[in-house]
This record gives structure tokens, sequence and C-alpha cells, in this order.
């Protein structure tokens, strides 16, 4: 026996073409000197690990999805869990630098953002 109080929809096509999908046109960049394809591979290297359906779609999102890991040297991996609600990746680039990507719940990433207060209202907005 089963009941539903709620039904939760995304309207997105995972519905009507039982497909997940990312549309580029609607990614939002809050950083200066970052662009869309950016945010894509960053996002594409927290993405490796987990593999689930999202994690499949965004790193299929790249022309190849070897360039997810392509000349970075993995320091550190912070599954997806539900208290966190993010998943975070800690890397060195091929120039020695060190990076820390996050990808998760809005509110969770937003409050790692150096420029919060800046982006915070429109971020909402777009939730909302």
């Amino acid at each position: 026996m089963v009941g539903m109080d709620v039904l939760c929809s995304d309207k997105t096509g995972t519905l009507t073409l039982n497909k997940l999908s990312v549309d580029r046109n609607l990614v939002e960049v809050y950083a200066k000197r970052v662009d869309v394809d950016s945010v894509v591979l960053m996002a594409s290297r927290v993405s490796t690990e987990n593999q689930d359906a999202i994690d499949t779609l965004v790193i299929g999102m790249l022309a190849d999805p070897k360039e997810a890991r392509a000349s970075i040297q993995e320091v550190h991996f912070l599954p997806f869990n539900p208290t966190d609600k993010r998943t975070t990746l800690t890397y060195i680039d091929g120039d020695g630098k060190m990076h820390r990507v996050s990808k998760g719940a809005p509110e969770q990433i937003l409050n790692l953002a150096h420029n919060k207060s800046d982006i915070e209202r429109r971020v909402h907005a777009i939730i909302h």
C-alpha cells in the first residue's frame, strides 16, 4: 500500500522526455573573468566520483569527458552528504596551483562565495 501527499515536479523535460538536460544559456556566472565553459569544466571536475544521474549529465556537457580530470591532481574529495548538501574537490592544476570546487544546494554554495553579499539577491531571485 502506498500513499502520497505532495508530488513535486521540475518541469525541465525530465518527466516529459525522460531525460535530464542543462540549458547552457541558463547557467549563471557570478565571478569576474569566469565564463560558462569554465563553470562547466569546474562542475565536471567535482562530478567524476559519484557518477549519479546529475554527475553524468554535467560531465556529458564537455566535448570530451576525459577533459574533466585532465592535467589535475586530486588532493581531497568530499562526497555529497545530506548534512553539507554539497560535494567538494580540492585539486592541483597543471601550473601547480591549488583549487577547491564545490557543487551542491544553491544556499550551501552561496554560503561559500567570497562575494555573497554582492550576489545574494540575484541568486535568490533566480531560485524563486
